[in-house]
This record gives C-alpha cells, sequence and structure tokens, in this order.
C-alpha cells in the first residue's frame, strides 16, 4: 500500500441525508512510527484516552493499513495486523493501540444511521471480536483509500458520495439480513428486535413504553422482562439514548436550533433534553453544540 498522510476530517452532513439510511460523519488516517509515543487525548468530539477507553455515540471503523496493534473490549483483548479492519457499535467500550515495536498506518471512519442499525440490531455484522471477517481484503483497502482521497480533495461537494462510499465499505463484511434477522417472535431477542425497530422509527415523536407494548401486541410487562434479558436496558433508556443520539447527531452535524431539535428527537421540552443529556454524557446540549468543528490535525481519533 502507497504511504498515506496523517489526516482528520470531520464531514458536513446535509439533513437530507438524514433520509438516506447512511451518513459519514468523521474520517481520516494516523501515522505513528515505531517507538513514537502515543498522542496525548485530543479533540472533544471524539475524545479519546487510552487510559479511561472510550464510548462512542456512532459507529467507528477502523483499518490497520501497516504495522499491527491490539484492541480491548469488555470481551477480552485481540491482537490485529496490518490487514484487519475492526468495527466499534455505538455504546459499546473500547480502547487500543498500536504496537511500539511497529507502529501503524490506521485508517478510521465514523459513521451513522437507521440503515447500520438495523443491520447491528440483524447481527448481520460478520465479526469475530469486533475484528471484520472479510473475503476480498486488496479490493476493500482500495476503496478504503479512495475514500480518503474523496474526503481529502472535496468533502464539502462530496458528502452524499462519501456516505454510499461509506455503505460499499461495510458490504464487504455484512450477510444477509433476510437471514440473519430470523428470529421466533416469542423469544425475548424477537421482542427486543420488534421493539428496537418500532423506537428507531418513533423517537421522533412522544412515544411511551405502553405505545411500544400495545404496537408490538404484548403487555407492557412482558415486553419490559423480555426487552432487559435480551439488551441489559430498559425500554424507557433504549428510548432515551436513541433520542439523545439523534439529537446530538444534530446538534453537531447541523446548524438547527436547539428548540427545533429538542422537538426533532422527540423530547418534551429543552429541560427534559438536558437531564437525559446530563445523564448519557455528563455535559448539556449547549455543551455539546460548543465542540461541534473542532477538529484535530491527526492524533487516535479510531
Amino acid at each position: 500500500m502507497r504511504n498515506l498522510k496523517p489526516l482528520s476530517r470531520t464531514l458536513p452532513v446535509p439533513e437530507r441525508l438524514f433520509q438516506e439510511g447512511i451518513y459519514a460523519t468523521h474520517a481520516g488516517c494516523e501515522v505513528i512510527e515505531p517507538h513514537m509515543p502515543y498522542p496525548e487525548p485530543r479533540a472533544p468530539i471524539y475524545f479519546f484516552n487510552f487510559e479511561e477507553g472510550r464510548i462512542l455515540p456512532e459507529f467507528c471503523l477502523s483499518l490497520c493499513a501497516e504495522g499491527r496493534g491490539s484492541l480491548e473490549t469488555r470481551q477480552g483483548i485481540r491482537r490485529f495486523d496490518a490487514g484487519d479492519a475492526y468495527l466499534f457499535l455505538p455504546g459499546e467500550w473500547h480502547r487500543h493501540r498500536p504496537d511500539p515495536e511497529t507502529g501503524w498506518t490506521n485508517l478510521w471512519l465514523h459513521f451513522n444511521g437507521d440503515l447500520p442499525h438495523e443491520w447491528m440490531r440483524d447481527g448481520a455484522f460478520k465479526l469475530s471480536h469486533n475484528i471484520a471477517v472479510i473475503e476480498d481484503r486488496v479490493l476493500f483497502q482500495m476503496q478504503f483509500v479512495r475514500l480518503l482521497d474523496s474526503i481529502s480533495q472535496l468533502p464539502y461537494m462530496n458528502s452524499a458520495a462519501i456516505s454510499w462510499q461509506a455503505a460499499g465499505l461495510l458490504s464487504h463484511f455484512v450477510v444477509d439480513v433476510s437471514v440473519a434477522r430470523e428470529c421466533p417472535e416469542g423469544t425475548a431477542r424477537g421482542i427486543a428486535w420488534r421493539a428496537q425497530d418500532f423506537i428507531i422509527d418513533h423517537t421522533h415523536t412522544a412515544i411511551s413504553v405502553a405505545d411500544v407494548a400495545r404496537l408490538i401486541g404484548c403487555s407492557r410487562r412482558t415486553l419490559e422482562t423480555r426487552f432487559r434479558e435480551a439488551t441489559g436496558r430498559t425500554v424507557l433508556e433504549e428510548i432515551q439514548h436513541c433520542r439523545a443520539a439523534r439529537a446530538k447527531a444534530l446538534l453537531l452535524e447541523t446548524d438547527m436550533p436547539i428548540k427545533q431539535i429538542v422537538h426533532r428527537a422527540g423530547f418534551q421540552s429543552s429541560g427534559h433534553m438536558r437531564l437525559v443529556f446530563k445523564k448519557l454524557f455528563g455535559v448539556g446540549p449547549g455543551s455539546v453544540r460548543k465542540d461541534k468543528g473542532n477538529v484535530m490535525p491527526s492524533g487516535p481519533e479510531a
């Protein structure tokens, strides 16, 4: 692979892209030479501190183009080599770093949207401890480099094309969702999937837990029990998380007024959204909006 230069770029997301199912939000390339210290944490939007690890509100796909490194999640530690790609899911704690003996050239892409969330719920990503199972690695790497070329040249003109290039990358390790989706409706996972589908589609409205139970056809008690069994969360926590993720994306990726975002994300009031943000992110919506546009020249973004 040809030499790659450090790059870090926050991508514009026109409001129309929210209707397309997938959109890229940030991308870049990090070059760490052998025995070079890992950079100090920077960039508030995608803050990363190896000692503490990180939880992202969106997806992040990374490719180790050169060198090798290690990835740690709650499942354990996994080493990876040049050519390996790995995927971080929203809400998943992780941390990673290059091997000091080799350093690395690491490419990353942050993205979000209803489509990857649907794939995640379906279990359609072919992963082995977050490592993507890819058959044609050469083509995958070529497409990743081409995407970064598009970003470095005209990111503000190419936002739609860049997002669909991201979908092309993901297609390398997504199984047939019609097969992956099969699950008996009465099982905890089946009920949770149907509930999550409804919540994702209706987060922008004033839905309640009772609404979810009624519209998927089971009692509230059954829904609560099965949903927690399958996901480890309550239905209300899922609703709040989806609303907060939608609102955070709008704060960071558009210039929409906060009062308008409150209603677009389904919150009852500005105060309600502030309370949920404080609980989930530790800061209020205003602080998140202030971080918009903070871009670092290079660093541990993925």
